[in-house]
């Protein structure tokens, strides 16, 4: 029997070619899309899961208050590791990270900027339990001037990154000897290159911040002895802040701490706190790709149930054969959804066919490092499988369920399924399968709206034009030549402004709590800073709207003067700030002496907040210089060759501001671009199915078609006849689309404090796409069967 089936099923492909062709390949680039997006959102889902102890380690994190006003920030206080280590008996092990930031690597000659270099407790690779290539986990931190390299930046300085074991590198004016490598974890967090000992420091700077409770500049991560101690130890914490934090910063300031506990595995997904180390990831993100992943899949599924219950009328009679000669009912049933089933295993083949050539450029896209893991993940294999077994048993059965159940005279008499053929059903799917494109056409539409929106901004300030060179920290002698550097890349008239900053727009600013003058007293407030030297207004050509800017040649400016933005003065209630009191303790001789014009220096998704700006002369941040339009190659070579001259043991690590702040939106761009991809996707498999439809609506009306002909019909007429029906479906389909995107589309505009505004031209014009795509498609076949010769078309049987 079981051969019977393959016999017929292979018989009914090779007769249509067409609608098989069809069949698998949408169904294979469905599963194909499913089984990728799968894959993104597991890789997702499994942030830090890599650590064997991942379900006993917490990030702890701060609430700072004053008085209304939190500041969520994930860096702690110093001290908060050791602390919390020795009050509490349910910690195993705290280590603190401290972000290093972007540091010059010097091996010999060899010298390289490497980003995200962290100091870190001895005890790291308790916690973090990377696979070491070289060293021992136990002891490659516990010596002063050693640090452990991932595998990656070892390699940019060997052939073979193992010889790096042992080697000496320098790191500013300090030698550090080579004591580990590791594997790195690309699903993590926190993704270091360099890990410094913290053992380093000098004794002072070490018992110093075991003491601090002021500043906040570590990562404090804990090690819990058992997992579900941590409950418990989160409801200690307000007792342990009273009775350690509190008393200590009393007499200083009025801000009250409050620490939280993060889950390791939640940090990516579910963290809305500042200074990340690393871009996080965003949970909506995951809910919508999910819904794409699914979407794409029910298209595919549609069309295979939209041609099953089109050509299921082509064998009402083998149906009526079947059961004269003696076949039940269940034999029937069980030979359609075999054959369904069978017909989805071989687009299941052919999807992972696809699935090898399209994953790593989907790596390339999303920068992730995705495995290819179908046949090694159990959970990936039951999936699969269970999508093959499912659209099969599903497109299935209408042929299996309604056509068995037919009597053999209804079906022996006419080559029309009695009752309609599922017409309806088939209309439904259409509206249904459409509906579902012009959703993510109209949300590719609004998210490309919005990134052109966001770089068409006016931020308050110019980023175009201005490169941006790391001035390295600690090394002092290089600091104190930014004067003389920026003298020398000024004699090139294509460079009209230099300046530097300790940060630059789009990065993270310093939050300090200031004490502001309040009626006859004095205040507490915290708010944005950033520290820059006496040419940062007019380099980003920023204006001050009141009083003055910073002068060289007024000596207290350094200490003393304070400029504020507009969104500053507003939030403190001053009608004239120019003179106001404003410092870092209660007896300040502090004033503001300007107001700048508010300028976005963080992205467009948030609103433009209460800015304080400090005067640092000498600071180790960037270097920034304008640069005229013209040969921006001979400019930069005299940047360069300036550079080289009073920093010959530094390379020069410069980008340019622009594409450094558009940075800032780069997990939408991702988006924009993997969201087309696959909007792209559901519009060929829709138009796959509709063109399969279309073939055939004209083959069942042939012989009306050449009728038609004889009597005078126009080709034109004909078209129209065979089109009509696909757009008034699609029509349809616009108008339940166009709520459902506009509320999506709504609820994700939301993150951002500036959006474009959900015109009405968005949905007229993802709705005439719609329409012209599946015109086109119809109309293909409408032509072909209204050129083809009446009196064949007659015959036709």
């Amino acid at each position: 029997m079981l051969s019977n089936y393959l016999l017929i099923f292979f018989r009914n492909m090779a007769r249509n070619k067409v609608y098989a062709a069809i069949n698998i390949i949408g169904l294979a680039i469905g599963i194909a899309s499913c089984i990728l997006i799968y894959l993104y959102v597991q890789h997702e889902l499994s942030y830090d899961k890599a650590f064997s102890k991942h379900d006993r380690i917490y990030r702890v994190v701060n609430d700072l208050i004053v008085e209304d006003e939190v500041e969520k920030a994930s860096i702690t206080h110093g001290a908060l590791a050791p602390t919390l280590a020795a009050d509490f008996p349910e910690v195993e092990a705290a280590v603190r990270m401290i972000n290093r930031n972007k540091q010059v690597l010097r091996l010999d000659e060899k010298a390289i900027a490497i980003e995200h270099v962290f100091w870190v407790d001895s005890n790291y690779f308790q916690l973090f339990d990377y696979k070491l290539l070289a060293g021992n986990p136990k002891t490659a931190l516990q010596e002063p001037n050693t640090l452990v390299l991932s595998k990656d930046v070892a390699g940019k300085f060997f052939s073979d990154p193992m010889q790096a074991m042992l080697s000496t590198f320098r790191i500013g004016s300090q030698t550090y000897k080579v004591t580990g490598i590791f594997e790195p974890v690309d699903a993590a967090h926190m993704r270091p290159n360099v890990l410094t000992s913290l053992n380093t420091l000098s004794a002072e700077t070490r018992r110093n911040l075991g003491t601090d409770w002021f500043g906040t500049s570590s990562y404090t991560y804990l090690l819990l002895r058992n997992a579900h101690d941590a409950a418990g130890l989160e409801a200690k914490l307000p007792e342990f802040v009273e009775r350690r934090i509190t008393p200590i910063r009393r007499s200083a300031t009025t801000e009250r701490v409050v620490i939280h506990m993060q889950a390791l595995p939640d940090i990516h997904l579910n963290t809305d706190y500042l200074w990340e180390a690393f871009p996080v990831g965003n949970k909506s993100y995951i809910y919508i790709f999910a819904f794409v992943g699914l979407f794409i899949l029910l298209i595919a599924s549609i069309n295979y149930m939209n041609l099953a219950t089109a050509r299921s009328a082509k064998r009402a009679k083998e149906v009526g054969l079947r059961k004269v000669v003696g076949a039940s009912r269940l034999q029937l049933v069980l030979q359609f959804l075999s054959e369904s089933v069978l017909l989805t295993l071989i687009a299941v083949v052919l999807a992972l066919g696809l699935l090898e050539l399209l994953l790593p450029m989907f790596n390339n896209l999303a920068n992730k490092q995705i495995p290819s893991t179908f046949f090694t993940d159990p959970s990936l294999l039951v999936l699969i499988l269970g999508i093959a077994v499912f659209i099969g048993l599903v497109a299935g059965s209408y042929p299996a369920f309604i056509l068995s159940h037919f009597r053999p005279v209804d079906t022996l008499k006419t080559d029309k399924v009695p009752n309609g053929g599922g017409a309806m059903l088939r209309k439904s799917l259409v509206v249904l399968q459409f509906s579902i494109s012009l959703v993510m056409i109209i949300g590719t539409v609004v998210v490309y709206s919005q990134m052109q929106f966001l770089k068409s901004q006016d931020l308050g300030f110019t980023k175009e034009q201005v490169v941006v060179i790391d001035i390295p920290s600690g090394d002092t002698t290089l600091v104190n030549k930014m004067s003389v550097i920026k003298t020398e890349l000024l004699k090139d008239a294509s460079i009209t402004e230099v300046a530097t900053s300790a940060m630059i727009p789009g990065e993270e600013t310093g939050v300090i709590i200031f004490n502001v003058e309040r009626g006859n007293g004095m205040a507490e407030k915290t708010m944005n800073t950033i520290w820059v030297d006496y040419d940062f207004f007019d380099l980003m050509d920023i204006p001050v709207t009141a009083g003055r800017n910073f002068s060289k040649d007024m000596g207290t400016d350094p200490e003393n003067g304070y400029i504020l933005n507009e969104a500053a003065v507003k939030a403190l209630g001053w009608a004239d700030p120019v003179g106001k009191r404003i410092g870092f303790t209660d007896t300040t001789s502090g004033r503001v002496i300007g107001v700048v014009r508010n300028f976005n220096y963080k992205s467009l998704h948030s609103q433009i907040e209460p800015l304080v700006i400090l005067l640092a002369p000498r600071n180790n941040g960037s270097l920034m210089a304008k640069i005229s339009p013209g040969d921006l190659r001979q400019t930069m070579t005299h940047i360069e060759s300036t550079w080289q001259r009073f920093a010959p043991t530094h390379p020069m690590d410069y980008f340019f501001l622009d594409e450094s702040f558009n940075k800032q939106y780069l997990a939408e761009e991702k988006m924009l671009t993997i969201f087309g991809y696959f909007s792209l996707l559901t519009i060929i498999i829709a138009c796959l199915g509709l063109f399969g439809l279309a073939s055939f609506t004209a083959e069942q009306r042939t012989k009306e078609i050449g009728i038609r002909k004889v009597l005078g019909s126009s080709t034109g007429n004909i078209v129209l006849l065979l089109s009509k029906d696909f757009a008034l479906l699609v029509l349809i389909a616009i108008v339940l689309a166009s709520p459902v995107a506009w509320y999506g589309m709504s609820q994700w505009l939301q993150d951002f404090a500036y959006r474009v505004d959900l015109s009405w031209w968005i949905f007229v014009l993802a709705g005439l796409l719609a329409l012209v795509i599946a015109l086109a498609t119809v109309s293909f076949q409408a032509v072909k069967a209204a050129l083809l010769d009446p009196v064949k078309a007659i015959r036709t049987q």
